[in-house]
Protein backbone atom coordinates (compact mmCIF):
# COMPACT_ATOMS: atom_id res chain seq x y z
CA UNK A 1 0.00 0.00 0.00
CA UNK A 2 1.32 3.47 -0.93
CA UNK A 3 2.10 5.74 2.02
CA UNK A 4 0.45 9.08 1.16
CA UNK A 5 2.60 10.98 3.72
CA UNK A 6 5.85 9.72 2.14
CA UNK A 7 4.53 10.55 -1.33
CA UNK A 8 3.71 14.12 -0.29
CA UNK A 9 7.10 14.50 1.34
CA UNK A 10 8.87 13.26 -1.79
CA UNK A 11 6.84 15.60 -3.99
CA UNK A 12 7.62 18.55 -1.72
CA UNK A 13 11.36 17.72 -1.76
CA UNK A 14 11.36 17.47 -5.56
CA UNK A 15 9.47 20.75 -5.86
CA UNK A 16 11.61 22.87 -3.49
CA UNK A 17 14.80 21.78 -5.26
CA UNK A 18 13.57 22.28 -8.83
CA UNK A 19 11.46 25.43 -8.42
CA UNK A 20 14.26 27.99 -7.80
CA UNK A 21 16.36 26.43 -10.57
CA UNK A 22 13.49 26.75 -13.04
CA UNK A 23 12.88 30.39 -12.07
CA UNK A 24 16.59 31.22 -12.36
CA UNK A 25 17.12 29.48 -15.70
CA UNK A 26 14.02 31.01 -17.30
CA UNK A 27 14.87 34.47 -15.95
CA UNK A 28 18.47 34.28 -17.15
CA UNK A 29 17.54 33.09 -20.64
CA UNK A 30 14.84 35.74 -21.09
CA UNK A 31 17.11 38.53 -19.81
CA UNK A 32 19.90 37.43 -22.15
CA UNK A 33 18.09 36.70 -25.40
CA UNK A 34 14.87 38.77 -25.49
CA UNK A 35 15.37 41.95 -27.58
CA UNK A 36 15.80 45.24 -25.71
CA UNK A 37 12.46 46.55 -27.00
CA UNK A 38 10.69 43.63 -25.26
CA UNK A 39 12.57 43.68 -21.97
CA UNK A 40 9.57 45.36 -20.34
CA UNK A 41 7.76 42.03 -20.78
CA UNK A 42 10.63 40.23 -19.02
CA UNK A 43 10.30 42.73 -16.18
CA UNK A 44 6.59 41.99 -15.95
CA UNK A 45 7.31 38.26 -15.74
CA UNK A 46 9.91 38.85 -13.02
CA UNK A 47 7.36 40.85 -11.02
CA UNK A 48 4.85 38.01 -11.36
CA UNK A 49 7.52 35.45 -10.42
CA UNK A 50 8.43 37.45 -7.30
CA UNK A 51 4.81 37.50 -6.07
CA UNK A 52 4.19 33.84 -6.96
CA UNK A 53 7.44 32.76 -5.27
CA UNK A 54 6.59 34.72 -2.15
CA UNK A 55 3.18 33.04 -1.91
CA UNK A 56 4.67 29.59 -2.57
CA UNK A 57 7.38 29.84 0.09
CA UNK A 58 5.13 31.57 2.62
CA UNK A 59 2.68 28.66 2.25
CA UNK A 60 5.43 26.02 2.49
CA UNK A 61 6.86 27.67 5.60
CA UNK A 62 3.41 28.52 7.05
CA UNK A 63 4.80 32.00 7.78
CA UNK A 64 4.32 35.36 6.07
CA UNK A 65 7.97 36.25 6.70
CA UNK A 66 9.58 32.98 5.70
CA UNK A 67 13.12 33.96 4.73
CA UNK A 68 12.90 32.22 1.34
CA UNK A 69 9.69 34.10 0.59
CA UNK A 70 11.21 37.47 1.53
CA UNK A 71 14.34 36.89 -0.56
CA UNK A 72 12.24 35.82 -3.56
CA UNK A 73 9.98 38.86 -3.31
CA UNK A 74 12.72 41.46 -2.91
CA UNK A 75 15.36 40.01 -5.24
CA UNK A 76 13.14 39.05 -8.18
CA UNK A 77 11.00 42.20 -7.94
CA UNK A 78 14.19 44.27 -7.74
CA UNK A 79 15.53 42.57 -10.86
CA UNK A 80 12.25 43.31 -12.63
CA UNK A 81 12.41 46.98 -11.70
CA UNK A 82 16.09 47.31 -12.62
CA UNK A 83 15.52 45.59 -15.97
CA UNK A 84 13.22 48.46 -17.04
CA UNK A 85 16.31 50.73 -17.33
CA UNK A 86 14.38 53.96 -16.96
CA UNK A 87 17.53 56.00 -16.32
CA UNK A 88 20.15 57.02 -18.88
CA UNK A 89 22.76 55.75 -16.40
CA UNK A 90 21.72 52.13 -16.72
CA UNK A 91 23.45 49.84 -19.22
CA UNK A 92 22.29 46.43 -20.55
CA UNK A 93 23.29 43.61 -18.22
CA UNK A 94 26.52 41.77 -18.92
CA UNK A 95 26.59 37.97 -19.08
CA UNK A 96 28.45 37.95 -15.75
CA UNK A 97 25.71 40.05 -14.15
CA UNK A 98 22.95 37.76 -15.43
CA UNK A 99 24.76 34.66 -14.14
CA UNK A 100 25.32 36.28 -10.75
CA UNK A 101 21.82 37.73 -10.38
CA UNK A 102 19.99 34.47 -11.10
CA UNK A 103 22.69 32.10 -9.85
CA UNK A 104 22.64 33.80 -6.45
CA UNK A 105 18.88 33.28 -6.16
CA UNK A 106 18.92 29.60 -7.15
CA UNK A 107 22.01 28.55 -5.15
CA UNK A 108 20.89 30.34 -1.97
CA UNK A 109 17.53 28.56 -1.96
CA UNK A 110 19.11 25.20 -2.88
CA UNK A 111 21.55 25.57 0.03
CA UNK A 112 18.64 26.43 2.34
CA UNK A 113 16.77 23.28 1.33
CA UNK A 114 19.90 21.12 1.61
CA UNK A 115 20.51 22.30 5.19
CA UNK A 116 16.85 21.76 6.09
CA UNK A 117 16.88 18.23 4.67
CA UNK A 118 20.06 17.05 6.36
CA UNK A 119 19.88 18.81 9.74
CA UNK A 120 18.00 17.16 12.58
CA UNK A 121 14.75 18.64 13.83
CA UNK A 122 14.58 19.34 17.54
CA UNK A 123 11.57 19.69 19.78
CA UNK A 124 10.39 23.14 20.86
CA UNK A 125 11.77 24.06 24.30
CA UNK A 126 9.02 25.00 26.76
CA UNK A 127 9.41 27.36 29.74
CA UNK A 128 8.63 26.55 33.35
CA UNK A 129 6.97 29.20 35.53
CA UNK A 130 10.27 30.05 37.21
CA UNK A 131 12.09 30.30 33.87
CA UNK A 132 9.33 32.55 32.54
CA UNK A 133 9.95 35.00 35.37
CA UNK A 134 13.72 35.07 34.84
CA UNK A 135 13.38 35.53 31.07
CA UNK A 136 10.86 38.37 31.61
CA UNK A 137 13.24 40.13 33.99
CA UNK A 138 16.15 39.74 31.57
CA UNK A 139 14.12 41.21 28.69
CA UNK A 140 13.04 44.17 30.79
CA UNK A 141 16.60 45.04 31.89
CA UNK A 142 17.81 45.03 28.28
CA UNK A 143 15.34 47.77 27.22
CA UNK A 144 16.56 50.74 29.34
CA UNK A 145 20.19 49.62 29.02
CA UNK A 146 20.01 49.58 25.21
CA UNK A 147 18.16 52.91 25.03
CA UNK A 148 20.36 54.64 27.61
CA UNK A 149 23.64 53.61 26.00
CA UNK A 150 22.41 54.58 22.51
CA UNK A 151 21.13 58.01 23.58
CA UNK A 152 24.29 58.74 25.59
CA UNK A 153 26.40 57.94 22.51
CA UNK A 154 24.17 60.16 20.37
CA UNK A 155 24.71 63.05 22.81
CA UNK A 156 28.46 62.42 22.71
CA UNK A 157 28.39 62.66 18.89
CA UNK A 158 26.44 65.92 19.08
CA UNK A 159 29.03 67.39 21.47
CA UNK A 160 31.89 66.18 19.27
CA UNK A 161 30.46 67.29 15.90
CA UNK A 162 28.68 70.41 17.25
CA UNK A 163 25.44 70.05 15.28
CA UNK A 164 22.22 68.04 15.15
CA UNK A 165 21.36 66.94 11.58
CA UNK A 166 17.63 67.73 11.88
CA UNK A 167 18.37 71.39 12.65
CA UNK A 168 21.35 71.84 10.33
CA UNK A 169 21.14 74.63 7.73
CA UNK A 170 23.72 73.16 5.33
CA UNK A 171 23.52 70.27 2.85
CA UNK A 172 24.56 67.01 4.49
CA UNK A 173 24.20 63.25 4.22
CA UNK A 174 23.53 60.90 7.12
CA UNK A 175 27.06 59.45 7.08
CA UNK A 176 28.49 62.93 7.82
CA UNK A 177 27.14 62.60 11.37
CA UNK A 178 29.54 59.93 12.53
CA UNK A 179 32.12 59.51 15.29
CA UNK A 180 34.27 56.41 14.74
CA UNK A 181 33.50 53.66 17.24
CA UNK A 182 30.76 55.59 19.00
CA UNK A 183 28.25 55.47 16.14
CA UNK A 184 27.97 51.68 16.34
CA UNK A 185 26.31 52.10 19.73
CA UNK A 186 24.12 55.00 18.55
CA UNK A 187 22.89 52.73 15.74
CA UNK A 188 21.72 50.17 18.29
CA UNK A 189 18.76 52.31 19.37
CA UNK A 190 16.41 50.34 17.09
CA UNK A 191 16.77 47.27 19.35
CA UNK A 192 14.78 49.07 22.05
CA UNK A 193 11.47 48.82 20.19
CA UNK A 194 11.98 45.18 19.19
CA UNK A 195 12.82 44.26 22.79
CA UNK A 196 9.71 46.11 23.94
CA UNK A 197 7.49 44.03 21.64
CA UNK A 198 9.16 40.84 22.90
CA UNK A 199 8.58 41.92 26.51
CA UNK A 200 4.88 42.53 25.93
CA UNK A 201 4.57 39.22 24.08
CA UNK A 202 6.25 37.15 26.79
CA UNK A 203 5.28 38.88 30.03
CA UNK A 204 1.82 38.18 31.39
CA UNK A 205 -0.39 41.21 32.05
CA UNK A 206 -0.54 40.62 35.78
CA UNK A 207 3.27 40.79 35.96
CA UNK A 208 3.58 44.17 34.17
CA UNK A 209 3.95 46.94 36.74
CA UNK A 210 3.30 50.66 36.16
CA UNK A 211 6.91 51.47 37.00
CA UNK A 212 8.14 49.07 34.33
CA UNK A 213 5.75 50.54 31.74
CA UNK A 214 6.92 54.10 32.52
CA UNK A 215 10.58 53.10 32.17
CA UNK A 216 9.84 51.33 28.89
CA UNK A 217 7.91 54.35 27.57
CA UNK A 218 10.80 56.73 28.32
CA UNK A 219 13.30 54.30 26.77
CA UNK A 220 11.24 54.03 23.58
CA UNK A 221 10.85 57.81 23.27
CA UNK A 222 14.60 58.35 23.60
CA UNK A 223 15.32 55.65 21.01
CA UNK A 224 12.69 57.09 18.65
CA UNK A 225 14.30 60.53 18.83
CA UNK A 226 17.67 59.29 17.58
CA UNK A 227 16.76 58.44 13.93
CA UNK A 228 14.58 61.55 13.72
CA UNK A 229 17.32 63.87 14.96
CA UNK A 230 19.89 62.06 12.77
CA UNK A 231 17.54 62.17 9.73
CA UNK A 232 18.23 58.48 9.08
CA UNK A 233 15.65 56.83 6.85
CA UNK A 234 17.11 53.35 7.44
CA UNK A 235 17.11 53.70 11.22
CA UNK A 236 13.56 55.05 11.13
CA UNK A 237 12.55 52.04 9.03
CA UNK A 238 14.12 49.62 11.52
CA UNK A 239 12.09 51.07 14.41
CA UNK A 240 8.99 49.62 12.75
CA UNK A 241 10.56 46.77 10.76
CA UNK A 242 11.89 44.62 13.61
CA UNK A 243 8.70 44.74 15.74
CA UNK A 244 6.52 43.98 12.69
CA UNK A 245 8.76 41.06 11.69
CA UNK A 246 8.63 39.66 15.23
CA UNK A 247 4.83 39.83 15.29
CA UNK A 248 4.56 38.20 11.86
CA UNK A 249 7.03 35.46 12.83
CA UNK A 250 4.63 34.55 15.63
CA UNK A 251 1.71 34.44 13.22
CA UNK A 252 1.59 30.88 11.87
CA UNK A 253 -1.05 29.65 9.41
CA UNK A 254 -2.11 26.58 7.46
CA UNK A 255 -4.31 28.29 4.86
CA UNK A 256 -4.28 31.92 3.72
CA UNK A 257 -7.94 32.30 4.62
CA UNK A 258 -6.99 31.66 8.26
CA UNK A 259 -5.03 34.96 8.31
CA UNK A 260 -6.50 38.30 9.50
CA UNK A 261 -5.89 39.72 6.01
CA UNK A 262 -7.94 42.89 6.60
CA UNK A 263 -5.89 43.87 9.67
CA UNK A 264 -2.63 43.02 7.91
CA UNK A 265 -3.65 45.10 4.87
CA UNK A 266 -4.61 48.15 6.97
CA UNK A 267 -1.35 47.92 8.93
CA UNK A 268 0.68 47.59 5.71
CA UNK A 269 -0.97 50.66 4.14
CA UNK A 270 -0.49 52.71 7.33
CA UNK A 271 3.21 51.78 7.50
CA UNK A 272 3.73 52.57 3.81
CA UNK A 273 2.15 56.02 4.20
CA UNK A 274 4.28 56.69 7.30
CA UNK A 275 7.49 55.68 5.50
CA UNK A 276 6.71 57.79 2.43
CA UNK A 277 5.96 60.86 4.55
CA UNK A 278 9.07 60.31 6.65
CA UNK A 279 11.17 59.85 3.51
CA UNK A 280 9.85 63.11 2.03
CA UNK A 281 10.46 65.04 5.26
CA UNK A 282 13.92 63.56 5.83
CA UNK A 283 14.97 64.27 2.24
CA UNK A 284 13.74 67.87 2.52
CA UNK A 285 15.68 68.38 5.77
CA UNK A 286 18.91 67.30 4.06
CA UNK A 287 18.75 70.68 2.30
CA UNK A 288 19.55 69.50 -1.22
CA UNK A 289 19.58 72.31 -3.85
CA UNK A 290 16.59 72.44 -6.20
CA UNK A 291 16.85 69.86 -8.99
CA UNK A 292 19.90 68.21 -7.35
CA UNK A 293 18.41 64.71 -7.08
CA UNK A 294 16.72 64.84 -10.50
CA UNK A 295 20.06 65.75 -12.09
CA UNK A 296 21.75 62.81 -10.37
CA UNK A 297 19.05 60.31 -11.32
CA UNK A 298 19.15 61.36 -15.02
CA UNK A 299 15.85 59.70 -15.94
CA UNK A 300 14.98 59.09 -19.58
CA UNK A 301 11.68 60.80 -18.85
CA UNK A 302 12.61 63.93 -16.85
CA UNK A 303 8.94 64.60 -16.09
CA UNK A 304 8.72 61.50 -13.88
CA UNK A 305 7.50 62.62 -10.40
CA UNK A 306 10.37 63.13 -7.96
CA UNK A 307 9.06 60.55 -5.46
CA UNK A 308 8.84 57.93 -8.25
CA UNK A 309 12.38 58.73 -9.36
CA UNK A 310 13.65 58.26 -5.81
CA UNK A 311 11.82 54.98 -5.21
CA UNK A 312 12.92 53.60 -8.58
CA UNK A 313 16.59 54.53 -8.18
CA UNK A 314 16.76 53.28 -4.58
CA UNK A 315 16.12 49.79 -5.95
CA UNK A 316 17.32 49.69 -9.54
CA UNK A 317 20.60 51.57 -9.28
CA UNK A 318 22.05 48.97 -6.91
CA UNK A 319 21.82 46.35 -9.66
CA UNK A 320 23.16 48.92 -12.13
CA UNK A 321 26.20 49.54 -9.90
CA UNK A 322 26.85 45.79 -9.79
CA UNK A 323 26.54 45.52 -13.57
CA UNK A 324 28.85 48.52 -14.05
CA UNK A 325 31.38 46.87 -11.77
CA UNK A 326 31.37 43.62 -13.80
CA UNK A 327 32.01 45.65 -16.96
CA UNK A 328 34.87 47.75 -15.59
CA UNK A 329 36.59 45.68 -12.87
CA UNK A 330 40.16 44.87 -13.95
CA UNK A 331 41.20 42.59 -11.06
CA UNK A 332 39.56 41.00 -8.03
CA UNK A 333 40.54 42.08 -4.50
CA UNK A 334 40.84 38.51 -3.12
CA UNK A 335 38.89 39.07 0.07
CA UNK A 336 39.74 42.65 1.05
CA UNK A 337 36.19 43.95 0.75
CA UNK A 338 34.46 41.08 2.54
CA UNK A 339 37.09 40.96 5.29
CA UNK A 340 36.68 44.67 6.01
CA UNK A 341 34.52 44.18 9.15
CA UNK A 342 37.44 42.38 10.80
CA UNK A 343 39.83 45.14 9.72
CA UNK A 344 37.48 47.89 10.96
CA UNK A 345 36.30 46.38 14.27
CA UNK A 346 39.80 45.31 15.35
CA UNK A 347 41.35 48.68 14.49
CA UNK A 348 43.70 47.14 11.92
CA UNK A 349 42.65 49.82 9.44
CA UNK A 350 44.63 52.37 11.50
CA UNK A 351 47.70 50.13 11.80
CA UNK A 352 47.79 48.58 8.31
CA UNK A 353 46.16 50.91 5.75
CA UNK A 354 47.01 48.38 3.01
CA UNK A 355 44.22 46.16 4.38
CA UNK A 356 41.58 48.79 3.67
CA UNK A 357 38.98 47.64 1.15
CA UNK A 358 39.25 49.14 -2.33
CA UNK A 359 36.68 51.74 -3.30
CA UNK A 360 33.42 50.55 -4.80
CA UNK A 361 33.02 51.06 -8.55
CA UNK A 362 29.96 53.26 -8.96
CA UNK A 363 28.12 54.84 -11.86
CA UNK A 364 27.86 58.05 -9.82
CA UNK A 365 29.48 58.72 -6.45
CA UNK A 366 26.19 60.01 -5.00
CA UNK A 367 24.43 56.71 -5.84
CA UNK A 368 26.46 54.49 -3.54
CA UNK A 369 24.07 51.70 -2.57
CA UNK A 370 24.98 48.15 -3.63
CA UNK A 371 23.45 44.69 -3.81
CA UNK A 372 24.07 41.96 -1.25
CA UNK A 373 26.43 40.11 -3.66
CA UNK A 374 28.53 43.13 -4.75
CA UNK A 375 31.53 42.47 -2.51
CA UNK A 376 31.51 38.72 -3.16
CA UNK A 377 31.97 39.37 -6.89
CA UNK A 378 34.49 42.17 -6.31
CA UNK A 379 36.63 39.79 -4.25
CA UNK A 380 36.35 36.48 -6.14
CA UNK A 381 34.09 36.86 -9.18
CA UNK A 382 31.32 34.38 -9.96
CA UNK A 383 32.90 31.75 -7.70
CA UNK A 384 32.72 34.19 -4.81
CA UNK A 385 29.04 34.91 -5.46
CA UNK A 386 28.16 31.21 -5.54
CA UNK A 387 30.17 30.46 -2.37
CA UNK A 388 28.52 33.38 -0.60
CA UNK A 389 25.11 32.09 -1.75
CA UNK A 390 25.77 28.69 -0.17
CA UNK A 391 26.81 30.25 3.13
CA UNK A 392 23.81 32.59 3.14
CA UNK A 393 21.41 29.70 2.44
CA UNK A 394 22.92 27.69 5.31
CA UNK A 395 22.68 30.69 7.65
CA UNK A 396 19.03 31.34 6.75
CA UNK A 397 18.09 27.70 7.38
CA UNK A 398 20.07 27.52 10.65
CA UNK A 399 18.49 30.70 12.06
CA UNK A 400 14.99 29.56 11.08
CA UNK A 401 15.62 26.19 12.75
CA UNK A 402 16.94 27.92 15.89
CA UNK A 403 13.87 30.15 15.97
CA UNK A 404 11.53 27.14 15.77
CA UNK A 405 13.46 25.38 18.53
CA UNK A 406 13.99 28.23 20.99
CA UNK A 407 11.36 30.94 20.34
CA UNK A 408 9.40 30.04 23.49
CA UNK A 409 12.45 29.57 25.71
CA UNK A 410 14.59 32.44 24.41
CA UNK A 411 12.66 35.18 22.57
CA UNK A 412 15.89 36.79 21.31
CA UNK A 413 15.89 34.01 18.69
CA UNK A 414 12.97 35.88 17.10
CA UNK A 415 15.07 39.06 17.00
CA UNK A 416 17.91 37.16 15.29
CA UNK A 417 15.45 35.93 12.68
CA UNK A 418 14.02 39.46 12.26
CA UNK A 419 17.54 40.79 11.62
CA UNK A 420 18.14 38.23 8.91
CA UNK A 421 14.72 39.07 7.46
CA UNK A 422 15.93 42.67 7.04
CA UNK A 423 18.83 41.53 4.86
CA UNK A 424 16.49 39.43 2.74
CA UNK A 425 13.91 42.21 2.31
CA UNK A 426 16.65 44.70 1.39
CA UNK A 427 18.91 42.25 -0.46
CA UNK A 428 19.02 44.72 -3.36
CA UNK A 429 20.15 47.61 -1.17
CA UNK A 430 23.44 46.86 0.57
CA UNK A 431 26.26 44.33 0.92
CA UNK A 432 25.21 43.79 4.57
CA UNK A 433 27.56 40.94 5.49
CA UNK A 434 30.72 42.90 4.71
CA UNK A 435 29.39 45.88 6.64
CA UNK A 436 31.01 46.32 10.10
CA UNK A 437 27.78 47.72 11.54
CA UNK A 438 25.91 44.50 10.67
CA UNK A 439 28.59 42.43 12.41
CA UNK A 440 28.23 44.69 15.43
CA UNK A 441 24.43 44.28 15.40
CA UNK A 442 24.79 40.50 15.24
CA UNK A 443 27.33 40.55 18.06
CA UNK A 444 25.01 42.64 20.25
CA UNK A 445 22.06 40.35 19.48
CA UNK A 446 24.11 37.23 20.25
CA UNK A 447 25.18 38.77 23.57
CA UNK A 448 21.51 39.43 24.35
CA UNK A 449 20.69 35.82 23.41
CA UNK A 450 23.46 34.47 25.65
CA UNK A 451 22.38 36.73 28.53
CA UNK A 452 18.72 35.65 28.32
CA UNK A 453 19.77 31.99 27.97
CA UNK A 454 22.01 32.34 31.05
CA UNK A 455 19.16 33.90 33.05
CA UNK A 456 16.78 31.15 31.94
CA UNK A 457 19.16 28.39 33.07
CA UNK A 458 20.29 30.20 36.21
CA UNK A 459 18.04 28.23 38.57
CA UNK A 460 19.15 24.84 37.25
CA UNK A 461 21.82 22.80 38.99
Amino acid sequence: MIDITDTKRSYRTWFVFTYPVAIAVCGALLSRFVPVSWQWAVSALLFLASIASYLVYAKIGSCLVDLRALLSLSWLAGLGLANLRLSNLHEPWSDASILCFFGFYAVTLLAYEAWSCFSKEREVVELTEAEQGRVSKALFLLIPITSGVSFACFCLEVLKLRYIPLFATFTHAYNYFHVTGVHYFTFSSMFTHALTVLWFLYVKKERRTRKQKRIILVANILSLLIPILCISKLQFLLIFFYPVMILLLRLRFKKYRDLPLKKIGIAAIALMVAFLLAGAVFTARRNYPEGYLQNIYDMKDPDTPAICQMLYMYVSNNYANFNHMTLTLTEHSNGLRMAFPVVALTGLKFVMPSLMRPDAILIKQELSTLTIIYDAYYDFGLVGVLAFSVLLGFLMAAIMRLKEHKQKANPISLLLCAELALYEVLSFFDVWFSNPTVWFWFAVTLLMYIYVEYMRRRGKS
